[in-house]
């Protein structure tokens, strides 16, 4: 991967919908980040589609999306695979967790983890067994600002602050 700018990769599904972070924030998100980064986006054919991004969603085999995320600067996505590829290949990471698994069990300490507080939390829900009687709120509590935020606080980051 060649390019002047800084490379971010994402994947924006999780197999469990719970862990999904609303697309029109991923569509908002990927707005601000464009005009100082460039963006690739990784994971399987469910993946949405954007405008302005490298997408290898849905192409790609597990070694050889670890391949192309290996030569980034920092992931954003949710709790996936791809997060955990990521961690062992010291990509410096944002992970949208919402409310679903308690980050200290499943977030790793050297990432910005992000996550949301509420009544139902953790709910542990899976896919075809339990269904969020909240319409995932804990996911829509997390904003664009705050992803903005994690990544300007990000020690990996050596640039001028994202403004919004």
């Amino acid at each position: 991967l060649s390019t002047p700018k800084p490379i971010f990769a994402i994947s924006t599904k999780s197999k469990e919908p719970v862990k999904n972070w609303p697309t029109e924030y991923w569509l908002e998100l990927i707005r601000e980040l464009l005009t100082d980064y460039s963006i690739i986006q990784l994971g399987d054919k469910n993946e949405p589609k954007f405008e302005g991004i490298t997408r290898y969603a849905g192409e790609l085999s597990m070694r050889e999306s670890a391949a192309i995320l290996s030569q980034t600067d920092h992931f954003i996505g949710p709790d996936s695979l791809l997060m955990h590829m990521a961690n062992g290949l010291d990509i410096p990471s944002t992970i949208i967790f919402g409310g679903s698994r308690p980050v200290n069990c499943f977030g790793y300490a050297q990432n910005e983890n992000l996550s949301s507080i509420t009544e139902c939390a953790p709910c542990w829900i899976h896919e075809n067994y339990d269904t969020c009687m909240h319409e995932i709120m804990c996911m829509g509590q997390i904003t664009v600002n705050d992803v903005i935020n994690s990544l300007n606080n990000s020690k990996t980051l050596s640039h001028n602050a994202i403004t919004k």
